[in-house]
């Protein structure tokens, strides 16, 4: 008998899987740029392995849609695009490490400096003019030159003969409509430094993230980085000027099915307690799919477009809900973890504990978990299909 690989099985179906709407992508990429004055860049931000919708579809999307460059977190992503093929500028927006010079001048990597020892790497790596982008901190307090020493670090990378300054760029630490006083006080301190420094007139500034793009369109500068609202997230939660699409969903089927008798205990450690004749449906996701138990506690899904409860504690590769007010649910049905079912929505930002960021969610989201990718004709075929078909 002919035996497959166990792989080749995983390439086609899944039991549990993330969906991602490149349409969704398409759309929120315009719905941005509209927003831009003319000759402003928009950079697609696609680290942490696209906010875990996938990176190198999520670039290749944003890229057909309109954006005119990447911006990854490491030099080990940037190298992984450019091994896909991506000719697209892309600019490490994160810090490295001396060492990963090499690296970044092998692969055609714009990198963001912040230290001279990095610089001086670089400058040892190269054998002709390397671009790079120099990070000024104005108050996220990690990564980059204080503005006071910013005419300084200019001044000792210009002596270093083979780095080409080709940008200069900071990061708003705001995280809602609430932080407009801090993020125009970040705004203000950023211009003050870079005019202030001769050698940077006409170097390409960009400040702007999502919610910046959105809220302060006098920053957006030269250019943009956009990555949670490029796949629908939006920081204004519908307020701004822009109407972005949720790009992901996250889907299972179910399983398993067994009925338990008052009394009985759920999960390990039995914190859940059945206090009248349950139905429980099994799904085969956990903590180690993304599932993580301080997120997902006691959350709901959608079964036949309405909720019920996830109970016990997760585990790494099964996690329980109680299906006992939908009688009606059998053997493989879909269920909704995150997204929409039935007219009703699952959104990311319901996950969220109480100080966190909606990109904990998904960028949690492991690749055991297959990405199935929807066109936008495809995202309009009927949610209840029979088996989720991967594109690669």
């Amino acid at each position: 008998m002919l035996r497959l690989p166990v792989e080749s099985r995983a390439s086609r179906t899944a039991s549990a899987w993330v969906e991602v709407d490149l349409g969704a992508i398409a759309h929120n990429v315009r719905a941005v740029r509209d927003l831009l004055p003319t000759g402003c860049r928009f950079v697609a931000v696609v680290k942490a392995d696209g906010y875990g919708h996938g990176m190198l579809r999520v670039a290749r999307a944003a890229l057909r849609a309109g954006a005119d460059e990447l911006a990854v977190a490491n030099v080990y992503e940037g190298a992984a695009l450019r091994a896909a093929g991506l000719n697209a500028p892309i600019l490490i927006a994160g810090p490295i490490a001396p060492d990963e010079a090499g690296l970044v001048v092998q692969h055609g990597l714009i990198p963001s400096v912040g230290c001279l020892e990095v610089a001086s790497a670089l400058a040892r790596a190269t054998r002709r003019r390397l671009p790079v982008q120099v990070e000024v901190d104005t108050g996220m307090t990690r990564h980059g030159v204080a503005p006071k020493d910013l005419a300084d670090f200019v001044a000792a990378i210009e002596d270093r003969g083979r780095l080409a300054i080709s940008g200069v760029f900071s990061h708003f630490a705001g995280v809602s409509a609430d932080d407009l006083p801090q993020m125009r006080s970040q705004h203000a301190m950023f211009t003050a430094a870079v005019d202030a420094v001769r050698s940077l007139r006409g170097v390409r500034r960009h400040l702007c993230n999502t919610l910046g793009a959105l809220l302060l369109p006098d920053a957006a500068l030269d250019a943009v980085r956009v990555g949670g609202g490029m796949l629908g997230f939006d920081p204004l939660s519908g307020a701004g000027r822009a109407s972005l699409r949720p790009a992901l969903s996250l889907k299972a089927r179910v399983v398993g099915l067994r009925h338990a008798a008052p009394g009985e205990r759920v999960g390990y450690g039995g914190t859940f307690s059945c206090v009248r004749p349950t139905r429980l449906a099994l799904l085969p996701l956990g903590y180690a799919d993304g599932l993580l138990r301080e997120l997902w506690r006691s959350a709901e899904v959608l079964i036949r477009g309405r909720r019920a409860p996830i109970v016990g504690a997760i585990s790494m590769n099964q996690t329980v809900v109680d299906v006992t007010d939908l009688p009606e649910v059998v053997l493989g049905e879909e269920v909704v973890l995150l997204g929409a079912m039935g007219g009703d929505v699952l959104a990311a930002e319901e996950r969220v504990p109480a100080g966190g960021c909606v990109y904990e969610v998904t960028s949690a989201l492991t690749p055991r978990l297959p990405r199935v990718y929807l066109d936008a004709p495809a995202a309009a075929a009927p949610a209840d299909r029979a088996v989720p078909r991967l594109r690669l």
